[in-house]
Formats: C-alpha cells, sequence, structure tokens
C-alpha cells in the first residue's frame, strides 16, 4: 500500500504497514519502489490515487492500482476503527471515528476538531480504555460526553470518562438521570472547536432519546438502524413517537446525509455493517416501508425477540451513573 497524500493528512490516519511518497515527489522517487510485488496507491478520496497508478504504470510498475475511493472509502465500507477526516473551509478540519464493540454489537462515536484538538465522545462504553488512548494518543481535549439515549443492553462509559477528564455529561432534557450532567433540547448544539453539534430530539425507542448532526454526519443512536429501526419495548418507549421521529425529524434529512447508528451486526439481527445514508435507508428499510403510522404501531409490536436479560438493571445502573 502507497500512501500518496501530503504529510498533514497522514498524520490523521494511515494503513498499517504501507509506504508514504506524496503524489508531488512520486516522479523522482519510483526507483525506491519494488517491482516483484503489486503496488495499490491511495489518498484520501481517490483521484490522486489514480493519478499515481497511471503514473507507475508508465513506469513500468504494470500491477498498480489504485484504491477506488480511497481511505475514506476504505474505512467506511471495511475498517470503521480507522478515523475518517472531513476537510473544511480554510483551516478547518473534522476527524470521525468509529469505535465499534464487537462483543456487544454496539458503536460509540469520536468527533474532534483537527485544529483546535477539542473532541466529542458518543455513546461511550464501559471499557473507557480506548477512548482514553485516543485521547492521550492524538493531544486531545474532551469538551463532552453525549449519551444519544439511556441504553438498555450495556453498561455505559460516562461516568467513568468523566472522573477521568472532567468533560461534562450531556444528555436529553427528558432524561431521569440521577448523576451530574447537562440538558439538551431540541435546537441546541455542542461546540467544539469550530464545529458544532446540533440537536434533534427524536423520542420513540426511549423518551430521553436524541440525534446528534454534524456537517453531514447525523449519530441516530437506536432510533434508526441499518434495515431496521430501535424496539420500543424495552422501558418508557412508544411506537407513535417513534413513527414521528421517523417520519417527522429523520427522513426530512437530505439523501446524502450519512447515518452512524448505535448498534450493528447478528447480534441484533442486524447487517454487519456501520454507516448507511438517509437515501439508502428511505429506499430499503423494512421499518420505512410501512404505509401508515397505524401499520408501523403494528410492525413494532409484532415477532421482536425477547428482551435482553436484566434490562431493567443495565437501566437503572445506566440512570445511576
Amino acid at each position: 500500500m502507497l500512501d500518496v497524500r501530503p504529510d498533514a493528512e497522514r498524520r490523521w490516519v494511515h494503513l498499517p504497514d504501507d509506504r508514504h511518497v506524496p503524489i508531488h515527489l512520486l516522479p523522482r522517487e519510483t526507483t525506491v519502489l519494488p517491482h516483484d510485488r503489486p503496488i495499490v496507491t491511495y489518498d484520501h478520496y481517490g483521484p490522486d490515487a489514480r493519478r499515481a497508478a497511471e503514473l507507475l504504470r508508465s513506469r513500468r510498475f504494470d500491477s498498480a492500482a489504485a484504491l477506488e475511493g480511497g481511505i475514506d472509502e476504505y474505512a467506511r465500507l471495511v475498517d470503521p476503527s480507522l478515523p475518517r477526516y472531513r476537510e473544511g473551509e480554510g483551516e478547518r478540519g473534522l476527524l470521525l471515528q468509529q469505535l465499534p464493540r464487537p462483543d456487544t454489537g454496539c458503536l460509540a462515536y469520536f468527533l474532534g476538531d483537527l485544529v483546535a484538538r477539542e473532541a466529542v465522545l458518543i455513546d461511550p462504553g464501559v471499557d473507557t480504555d480506548p477512548y482514553l488512548e485516543a485521547l492521550r494518543g492524538g493531544a486531545w481535549h474532551l469538551t463532552a460526553i453525549v449519551e444519544t439515549h439511556t441504553h438498555a443492553d450495556h453498561l455505559a462509559g460516562h461516568s467513568a470518562l468523566h472522573l477521568a477528564t472532567d468533560a461534562p455529561i450531556y444528555v436529553s432534557h427528558r432524561s431521569p438521570a440521577q448523576y451530574p450532567h447537562r440538558t439538551l433540547s431540541e435546537g441546541e448544539a455542542i461546540d467544539f472547536g469550530s464545529e458544532e453539534l446540533r440537536i434533534l430530539e427524536t423520542p420513540g425507542h426511549t423518551l430521553d432519546h436524541l440525534t446528534l448532526r454534524v456537517r453531514d454526519s447525523a449519530f441516530v443512536g437506536d432510533t434508526l438502524l441499518i434495515g431496521a429501526c430501535g424496539r420500543t419495548d424495552l422501558g418508557d418507549g412508544s411506537p407513535e413517537m417513534l413513527w414521528d421521529s421517523l417520519t417527522g425529524k429523520l427522513m426530512r434529512l437530505p439523501d446524502e446525509v450519512e447515518v452512524y447508528p448505535a448498534h450493528f451486526g447478528p447480534r441484533h439481527l442486524l447487517p454487519a455493517r456501520y454507516v448507511s445514508t438517509i437515501g439508502f435507508e428511505r429506499a430499503t428499510n423494512e421499518a420505512l416501508s410501512q404505509p401508515s403510522r397505524e401499520a408501523f404501531v403494528r410492525y413494532m409490536s409484532e415477532g421482536w425477540p425477547p428482551k435482553p436479560t436484566g434490562f431493567e438493571r443495565i437501566v437503572r445502573a445506566n440512570l445511576e451513573g
């Protein structure tokens, strides 16, 4: 693997065991590259990698090829633990990293302003070591810990992270949380560096559910899952409210908005995929294909697996902190 991006982008993320030659240096560096094995070039989104592969083939590296979609697409589809980054106007840049927990089928999210080095963590799990390691490794300052909702299937890590970092915990104003926290309502935002995490109230899976938006990404918790939506029979959920949140809030977002759910994989009867788009879910999601509010309520009331063992104990622990 040959990274042809500039040095500044490589600092944010790169593939393991690769080599690095920025594309503007490649014409004079081909002599140090091997002819006896394939070379796959990559960049952020793909175009520079394709130009680099064409250059290499013209220099008799016959098997040179480009990684289509770049490292961004690779992180989106293959390895969600690789950070993704978005370039912005001027000096702005956003880093987005999915932090999957395969043993529970849960996803946490790390967002960071690449210039200000200020970060937000969304839905962290009880093992805080990966988050603290990411913070230390990137010299990040954690400005907020955000829970999309009160989780019923796993223990959350908000309180432990707060103790370790002193970052405030944010939850919905509807949450009955008993630990120190700040509340969020529709239309409010959390600032980190020059970025802004905007709040949508999306109750239904739970009464206190929030969806969080930054740029063209939506962190939907369990309101919307890939091919499904969160069940409403655990505690204070409501299928009627979930229908309103889906049709009145999320399905009004543009098709290109990326969907980042809180769960994935067979443990939750879901695909082993980590990201989708509003447009793809609008076209393919079974829950969203229900023709009416009444049909959706019936759909949400039938055929669900047994409730998770001990979910009431987990909810209580998560509310107590």
